[in-house]
């Protein structure tokens, strides 16, 4: 009768799980939807604003002109080679989106329900209301279908992506748990956890919103491809995957090593066949070539020291497979094939040592990049004062992980444990990705975005194991079968007898005919009987990652070492493991108390644990961040008016506005360089530098301008910029952070506060207090022109500055430049002075005009610490964060 009831609940499971993972996914869309809500469709931040200036230039000029497009409307008067500079994989699948929905016609289609779906759906509401459980769908009225225009596709696509890395999140726990349960909680937990919040709600279009899908795809791909040697084809997904990672964001270099480093530990665990080495090749060959293909990448994975390390595993696979196919060649024992093995590696190691010889004289290795030593240094500051200054580059710490991570992180550690029960090849790469996002986020705090999706994982693989248990004694009643035992285990398994619950019961004998059989007691195994559990490697059977019983290697020391550790187990304790084993598994007695001991969890999680209600706090809290994160830093919420209708502060867009309609084409606007990419994304003006930091030099220059005297500043300016934008408070405050702008420029003009000075301590606050600058402060141009109309002190030189326009609060001011040098904007204007890396090539760099050239020479290169291949001195700032490094004075 139980038999009848078992597809009916497999079915209730299944539909229950399914619609879990649809309600999951549709709570990952719902939360990030917030900025929509309040500010409409507007893109956030900073960077995100020349990644949607970039979609829109590729969206109408094409993939040809988008990868030749040199811009010459940002860092002027250089320009930056936008195609060779951007990882282009979030404004490819951009506009690929706008070209899909253009093809499909527009409809919307009135969906009507029966009144007894609406209303059990209506209680079903009411019911989770009450409970506290949040981003239940809502039943759609309607099905349809719009166009959209790049605009709100960039805005939206940070929310459908990170519906997307839940997906994958789930299957990634999936794979390495083996539960279907773990995975539907991974998605639930991965869905809202802050963490995965933090680049990915709308508007958001920077790098991360679709990268973190990408990594996880990727890592999902790569760790089915070595589930077993048959799973090997998984290995071309998971390259593709990649390349499309690479065209993402940056971060890619912590992909490959991540996968580099399991594909590795394998070979240390034993774990090393053919499944796995067609999986590792495949992947690196076709992962790397793919990635070349991206302009700013090129070669970078054959010389960038940050990449050699994946290198050299695939030529150590090769070199694995070179030795496993001369083994079944030859049929080499166990001895020989060991010392060929050393041997060839030998010559590998030999090899590899003198190409590392002959190339790294001629500079064919590229230095590791300031942020990413970063990473590894000891200390908070990497010797590069722009780094420095970028607050997400400083280190986490534990109110950081409590924020971001919140309960989930409560559960990283029983969510181990269990993995440690489950050691198939996913929970090692597992403990790969855990160790090296704890490393590099307590590094660089923007890093904890990669630590959201492995706590997510390790939270759901012990809620998944304790929903198992609690539902495998009614599955197993219901006719679930366990797999089969290994062959010693089932041997021993079945030279038991059952097991009966009265201790020392007579057994009786089956009788034989015309005899009556006596009672006898049951017969205790001997010890000669037992004494060899385990005769050869073969009785151990294969394991699912396992391909052969591979000779000479650590996959045969581990079989020795399990065999040994196996017979040399008491007979009693043997003995009792199997029958302890054996009644887990079948007795009927141990399933009525399975079940009773499940009840028992239920009761206790629900009523007692708290668990609950922590729940019901993690998802309010969630909620909470996903509302602070709304705001698209040009607009700001400051409160409710009366009618009880949001109060937004627009000061910036305004400006911005302004800019755009009320400033002739083709003007320059000096700035800050945080403020470049919307100078020109919103304000369709010409901007001196942006939020990139590919040249430290130029954004120097900058600061030592902003930080300099307002005369001599003037001087300089006018050959380069029609108006200065000063920021006041609408995106941020100038003057507060100008002593970053001093310190910057001080890297590279040494003259300005001197080397004895490296930290400009002489341009500060004294106090803090705005009016209380030290002399070098009170002569600055961003000073003055902050000051301007606030204090009797300070203000804009009228033969120099004109204030033309400022916000209704005051947030925003934007001063016309007087006095402007035509000859010097005719200079850069004319094609003639710009450098072409060949006659008729797209690819001309602008050149700054010969008026400054005598402020210019001032400048040093700058090179950071632990770089070479680089020209020019270190800086004071840099040769003291390399003393602090190395000498131990703080």
């Amino acid at each position: 009768m139980l038999f009848l009831l078992r597809w009916p609940c497999i079915l209730a499971i299944l539909t229950i799980q399914l619609v879990c993972v649809a309600w999951f996914l549709w709570a990952a869309y719902e939360i990030r939807l917030y900025p929509i809500k309040d500010f409409g469709y507007i893109i956030h931040e900073f960077d995100p604003w020349f990644n949607y200036r970039a979609t829109e230039y590729l969206a109408e000029h094409g993939a040809s002109k988008f990868f030749k497009w040199y811009d010459y409307e940002s860092w002027y008067p250089l320009g930056r080679p936008v195609g060779t500079t951007i990882y282009p994989g979030m404004q490819i699948s951009a506009v690929a989106i706008w070209e899909a929905m253009k093809r499909f016609p527009e409809f919307s289609i009135k969906l009507e329900y029966p009144e007894m779906v609406k209303t059990m759906l209506k209680k079903i509401r009411a019911f989770l209301k009450t409970k506290g459980i949040m981003f239940f769908p809502p039943t759609p009225k309607k099905l349809s279908f719009t166009q959209m225009s790049v605009n709100d596709i960039c805005v939206t696509i940070p929310a459908w992506f990170g519906s997307l890395a839940s997906l994958f999140g789930g299957l990634l726990t999936y794979e390495a748990s083996r539960s279907v349960n773990a995975g539907v909680c991974a998605v639930g937990v991965m869905a809202i956890i802050p963490a995965n919040l933090m680049r990915s709600v709308a508007g958001a279009f920077d790098n991360e919103a679709v990268a973190v899908t990408a990594i996880l795809s990727t890592f999902y791909c790569w760790v089915r491809s070595v589930r077993s040697p048959s799973s090997w084809p998984f290995g071309v997904l998971a390259a593709l995957s990649y390349v499309y990672m690479v065209a993402c964001w940056g971060g890619y270099i912590f992909v490959i090593n991540a996968i580099g480093m399991h594909a590795l530990a394998l070979v240390g665990l034993g774990r090393f066949n053919s499944g796995v080495y067609k999986a590792y090749t495949i992947f690196y060959i076709l992962g790397t070539w793919g990635a070349m293909q991206i302009p700013v990448v090129g070669w970078t994975p054959l010389r960038s020291l940050e990449q050699i390390g994946p290198l050299g595993i695939f030529l150590g696979y090769q070199v694995l497979a070179y030795c496993d196919f001369n083994r079944h060649k030859y049929q080499m024992g166990t001895k020989d094939f060991v010392l060929f093995r050393i041997r060839t590696f030998g010559i590998l190691i030999v090899a590899l040592i003198a190409i590392a010889l002959v190339l790294a004289p001629m500079g064919y290795f590229g230095p590791l990049s300031s942020r990413i030593r970063g990473l590894f240094v000891k200390h908070t500051k990497t010797g590069n004062p722009l780094v420095d200054s970028v607050a997400e580059h400083q280190p986490a710490n534990s109110g950081m992980y409590g924020s971001y991570l919140n309960l989930p992180l409560d559960f990283v550690l029983p969510g181990s444990l269990v993995c440690l029960g489950n050691r198939n090849n996913a929970t090692y790469f597992l403990a790969i990705y855990g160790w090296i996002a704890m490393h590099f986020s307590l590094k660089m705090s923007r890093l904890v975005l990669i630590c959201g999706p492995i706590v997510a994982i390790m939270c759901a693989i012990w809620m998944g194991w304790l929903l198992d248990l609690i539902m495998e004694p009614f599955l197993l009643v219901l006719g679930k079968e366990y797999a089969p035992d290994k062959a010693f285990v089932a041997e021993a398994s079945a030279s038991d007898e059952p097991p009966h619950s009265g201790k020392g019961k007579e057994v009786q004998p089956a009788p034989s005919k015309g005899k009556k059989s006596a009672p006898v007691k049951e017969k205790k195994h001997s010890a000669a009987k037992l004494k060899a559990k385990v005769n050869t490697e073969e009785d151990l059977g294969l394991e699912e990652w396992d391909e052969e019983f591979r000779p000479g290697g650590m996959a045969q020391i581990k079989r020795q070492a399990k065999m040994a550790l196996i017979n040399n187990l008491p007979d009693d304790l043997w003995d009792g493991v199997i029958k302890a084993r054996k009644t887990w598994r079948q007795d009927t007695t141990a399933r009525g108390g399975r079940i009773v001991l499940s009840l028992s969890l239920i009761i206790y999680l629900l009523f007692v644990s708290g668990i609950g209600a922590s729940t019901v706090r993690f998802m309010q809290y969630c909620d909470s961040v996903a509302q602070q994160m709304s705001s698209p830093t040009i607009l700001k919420m400051a409160g409710y008016d009366q009618a009880g209708k949001p109060v937004i502060v627009d000061d910036a867009l305004q400006g911005y506005k302004w800019m755009a309609t009320q400033t002739p084409k083709g003007s320059r606007v000096f700035a800050w360089w945080d403020y470049g990419y919307q100078i020109t994304g919103i304000g369709e003006r010409t901007s001196l530098a942006d939020g990139n930091t590919w040249n430290h030099e130029h954004i120097a220059t900058l600061g030592r301008l902003l930080s300099g005297s307002q005369k001599s500043s003037h001087g300089i300016i006018r050959h380069l910029a029609d108006y200065v934008l000063i920021m006041t408070g609408a995106v941020n405050d100038d003057l507060g952070i100008s002593t970053h702008f001093a310190r910057i420029g001080n890297s590279v003009f040494p003259d300005h506060c001197g080397d004895d000075d490296p930290f400009c301590q002489k341009y500060t606050m004294y106090g803090g207090d705005k009016n209380q600058p030290s002399p070098m402060m009170r002569k600055s141009l961003v000073y003055n022109l902050y000051m301007h109309g606030k204090s009797s002190v300070a203000k804009a030189d009228s033969r120099l500055f004109e204030l033309v326009w400022k916000s209704a609060r005051d947030e925003m001011r934007i001063f016309k430049v007087l006095n402007v040098s035509e000859a010097s904007k005719e200079w850069v204007a004319n094609p003639e002075n710009k450098i072409c890396d060949a006659p008729g090539s797209w690819y001309c760099v602008g050149q700054y005009p010969p008026a400054i050239s005598k402020f210019l020479a001032k400048r040093n290169s700058f090179a950071q610490v632990e770089d070479f291949n680089k020209k020019g001195g270190k800086s004071a700032y840099t040769k003291m964060i390399e003393k602090q490094k190395y000498g131990g004075d703080l």
